[in-house]
């Protein structure tokens, strides 16, 4: 058994859930828990006290919540990744159909000091489908993952002011992702063919998330929170489909169809950066809420990813075929160089009367691109405003509904470069623009209190 250890770009496998693709996210992290905190783009998410999705936030939050409580809803998400050539002349969008990313949560007092809580979620995702033969599939034609996220909590009142929680989070991943090339292209018209890897694998991981929350006064909340990498190591397929000739050392020519074509065990280990937030709550009065949120996501260390294939002997096949190699290679070397994120929040709640609630906000959120030259198609991403407005109905006391919508416009570098090595014909240019890296994103949720 040959054993080939390869670098495939995190942006490659960061991609969307098993009921929903992303929310056009930093890196591929999703913020989306919460569709009433999505009305105010997170500002305050937890120490807030207006849902049990505070949860997943920051576990200790769950003191604010007296007796039995469930939680259900998903967000909606839209994408427009309108990407042009640099010429003018080419066009394409990411294709990911329109997807929901559902929640739940259920938190019980079990006596004055003591909570426990569940939460099922979708922390990690991003979706991207292109023309399989689109101009720039070295970049990447298609990817999806599922991070679903089973996550018991706890959470203990120490004192009046002061509560503290933990959470174990037990993960599940399934992913897929595409790359291809043109070897026409690549080789200045030499050859003629086409040669698409699709990976395919799952695995399970577990991390642990933990939280503090202090109330110094009735109308004002902080709250510090931390959640852990995960790490998934998964196992799977590499399919490979391929069309066309190539010469071979000696003169020979052979199909690319039965040297390359068909399926591979593969192993790819995927991590979840570990992320820290700050978060701030002010009642101001009976009608005014003012929040803020500040959260670091710790991308820079998800620079690239190893990936083991099994009986691909691409070495070799440079021997034979330097071209060949270089290509396949370069379909599975591509290098990311992220950095940590940002999301800075500020929101507020309207307490218009006791049935109806009104709130906004505004954010700033950082892209995971270090090096603009190392973007891909697959999770174009950039740095990114949100702009968010959001209801509550409270029909009764015990049951209420949340409805919250959000745009997030990308903003600042959002080109495409040549990355292919010299020796593959790469100029490290830019080779086109996403016009517009936008998101809509839709949540609509209920909650009812025993």
């Amino acid at each position: 058994m040959i054993r080939t250890n390869l670098k495939i770009a995190a942006t490659a496998l960061a991609v969307a859930s098993a009921f929903a693709s992303t929310a056009y996210a930093a890196g591929f992290q999703l913020t989306e828990q919460s569709a009433l905190a999505l009305g105010r783009a997170y500002a305050g998410v937890g120490v807030d006290g207006t849902d049990v999705s505070g949860m997943y936030y920051n576990p200790a939050t769950m003191t604010l919540h007296p007796g039995t409580q469930v939680q259900l809803g998903a967000v909606g998400v839209g994408l427009n990744l309108e990407y042009v050539g640099h010429d003018g002349n080419y066009k394409e969008n990411g294709r990911a159909t329109e997807e929901v990313l559902p929640h739940g949560y259920i938190s019980h007092q079990i006596n004055d000091t003591t909570w426990v809580g569940l939460a099922l979620t979708i922390p990690y995702g991003l979706a991207t489908e292109y023309d399989s033969n689109w101009k720039h599939q070295e970049l990447g034609t298609d990817a999806k993952i599922t991070v679903i996220n089973f996550n018991p909590n706890f959470a203990w009142k120490a004192t009046d002011t002061l509560s503290f929680g933990a959470g174990i989070a037990l993960q599940y991943v399934d992913a897929k992702f595409g790359v291809g090339a043109d070897l026409g292209t690549l080789s200045n018209n030499q050859y003629q063919g086409r040669i698409h890897n699709e990976y395919s694998a799952d695995g399970f991981t577990w991390g642990f998330n933990v939280g503090m929350m202090w109330a110094p006064t009735d109308n004002l909340r902080f709250g510090v929170s931390y959640r852990s990498e995960t790490k998934h190591k998964t196992n799977g397929t590499l399919k490979t489909s391929s069309n066309g000739m190539v010469g071979m050392a000696g003169g020979h020519a052979f199909s690319l169809d039965s040297m390359l074509s068909g399926s591979r065990d593969a192993s790819v280990t995927v991590s979840g950066p570990a992320w820290a937030m700050f978060n701030a709550a002010w009642d101001v009065n009976d009608y005014l809420s003012l929040y803020a949120t500040f959260r670091w996501a710790d991308w820079s260390s998800f620079k690239s990813l190893e990936t083991e294939i099994d009986n691909f002997d691409v070495q070799g096949l440079s021997s034979y075929n330097p071209l060949l190699g270089g290509v396949l290679t370069q379909m599975s070397n591509i290098e990311n160089d992220w950095v940590d994120t940002y999301l800075y929040s500020l929101g507020y709640d309207f307490r218009v009367n006791s049935f109806w609630t009104l709130r906004g906000g505004v954010a700033y959120e950082t892209s995971a691109i270090g090096d603009p030259k190392k973007r891909t198609a697959l999770i174009p991403d950039a740095d990114r405003w949100w702009f968010a407005i959001g209801s509550s109905f409270h029909w009764t006391k015990d049951f209420q509904t949340d409805i919250g919508f959000a745009h997030l416009h990308g903003v600042h570098e959002r080109s495409l470069y040549d990355h292919r090595p010299a020796e593959l014909g790469g100029t490290g240019e830019q080779v086109g623009k996403f016009r517009h890296l936008d998101a809509y994103l839709l949540g609509v949720q209920m909650q009812y209190r025993f």
